[in-house]
């Protein structure tokens, strides 16, 4: 169990990951399926993001979404909009996809990264994405070990220079909005950096030195229970959470 000093429900989201960082910076910060990420991999992955984000040209107020199962993904888009003072739409996937055009329609999200499995409904849906300039695909089509993962490569392509991570960094407000999920009686939530470390903090202690978070990432329970995990330096475990029938 951590022995984190971090002040609860207070400062940036970033913050976040900083002691446990500085602390153990080898240990495994999230896992998924088989694929592990220390907390200092995790940190420059989501350095990468951020820097990909403005390369897209993606600006401070715009938004950026995730259309994807659980997913480290997840989890770095939300710390990259952190970064450049973006908000990441976590999109309820299990929603029809008329719904999920909806959302993206009216969120006016600029950057979308869509699991693999789901990029096909994405092709039929784009037409009605005006807004919609850049799409990352997250995984390898069908699984197939040959193929490329997108998301991996356009991570990679992105640089973390010192000059570029400093050029992709935003100085926020612990008041701006950093994160919109779904709930389940389907309303859609916009949280700040601040109500988002509240939602952190109210969560109960840890046990253990692992969490497992098995329900979607589109629900604010599920993320901050994956962020109090991360902070408390324990091993975040990710699970695939199939659809509810009739959601």
């Amino acid at each position: 169990m951590s022995t984190s000093t971090a002040a609860s429900g207070s400062g940036l989201i970033g913050e976040l990951l900083k002691h446990q960082l500085g602390r153990a910076p080898l240990s495994t910060a999230l896992q998924y399926g088989q694929h592990k990420l220390s907390r200092r991999k995790l940190d420059s992955r989501i350095r990468r993001a951020a820097t990909g984000l403005r390369a897209a040209m993606v600006r401070p107020g715009d938004r950026i979404g995730v259309l994807s199962p659980n997913h480290p993904a997840c989890i770095e888009a939300l710390f990259a909009a952190a970064l450049t003072g973006t908000t990441a739409v976590l999109v309820n996937w299990w929603l029809p996809e008329e719904q999920i055009a909806e959302i993206l329609r009216e969120k006016q999200v600029k950057v979308l990264f869509v699991a693999s499995e789901l990029a096909e409904m994405l092709e039929r849906i784009r037409p009605q994405l005006d807004e919609l300039d850049s799409v990352v695909v997250i995984g390898r089509p069908g699984g197939d070990p040959y193929a490329t993962d997108d998301y991996e490569l356009w991570l990679e392509l992105h640089e973390t220079g010192e000059g570029m991570y400093e050029a992709a960094q935003f100085h926020p407000s612990v008041d701006d909005p950093v994160l919109q999920v779904q709930e389940e009686d389907g309303e859609h939530l916009a949280l700040s950096h601040r109500t988002l470390q509240l939602a952190v903090a109210a969560e109960p202690p840890a046990e253990g030195d692992s969490k497992v978070i098995s329900e979607p990432l589109f629900r604010i329970h599920a993320m901050s229970a994956a962020l109090h995990g991360l902070r408390e330096g324990l091993r975040t475990v990710l699970e695939h959470s199939e659809p509810v029938s009739g959601v």
